[in-house]
């Protein structure tokens, strides 16, 4: 938790310096304070804006806390809660928990405009190839098989080798099999960043990876 915490502050004192950079189709930008102009994102949506807003709550080191809780991007019962508790705390007593423009411009208030950047476009936009059978948006989750004993051999499970082996966790072949060894490189990644171990990758987890990667000065062009 500390150090996710910590990787969210480094973000923001970065978050100066990277929107000054000329960006290539390669590299990432802030995607801002969303606008939802009317829309409005009920129990069980998953996307960016509410990982935009799940990031902001995280990062008030009141809201969205816990060991078993990270930023997946999934509207779920326990963003739900937190984002009713931030808004009685603002005095809307009656909010029913949904991602709103009222939510976001609260937050954008907490903050005094100072909301951690939250990085889309670029090298994020493999996050298709993690998040399989879909978008970073559908965030469907990577399995390993174990139980099975039949490692699937997956784009998703490369990647997560290539990227963990660029950051030292993972130094075997990179043959896209989601085994044990793979698991534990995942499993000590989530550990070292403060995330829950859990044997597959969130969205949340996987922006981690590519945000340690990319500050880290790895190249992420060749990722599969």
């Amino acid at each position: 938790m500390k150090r996710y915490l910590s990787l969210l502050l480094a973000l923001m004192l970065l978050s100066s310096a990277v929107s000054a950079m000329a960006y290539g189709s390669s590299e990432p930008y802030d995607m801002g304070v969303p606008r939802l102009n009317g829309k409005v994102y009920p129990k069980e949506s998953m996307n960016m804006v509410v990982f935009w807003v799940q990031t902001q709550l995280k990062a008030t080191g009141e809201y969205y806390q816990g060991d078993i809780w990270d930023v997946t991007g999934s509207l779920g019962s326990h963003t739900v809660d937190e984002i009713k508790r931030f808004m009685k705390s603002r005095g809307y007593r009656s909010h029913n928990g949904q991602v709103d423009q009222k939510v976001i411009d609260e937050l954008v208030e907490y903050f005094g405009g100072n909301t951690i950047p939250v990085y889309v476009g670029g090298f994020y936009n493999e996050m298709s190839s993690i998040m399989t059978g879909g978008s970073a948006g559908s965030m469907q989750k990577i399995y390993s098989n174990l139980r099975d004993m039949i490692p699937h051999v997956t784009t998703g499970a490369r990647w997560v080798q290539v990227c963990l082996s660029k950051l030292g966790y993972y130094n075997s072949s990179i043959d896209g099999k989601y085994g044990e060894g793979t698991e534990r490189a995942v499993k000590a990644f989530q550990r070292d960043y403060g995330f829950e171990e859990r044997d597959y990758i969130t969205l949340g987890v996987a922006r981690a990876m590519l945000e340690a990667c990319y500050y880290g000065g790895y190249s992420l062009q060749n990722l599969p």
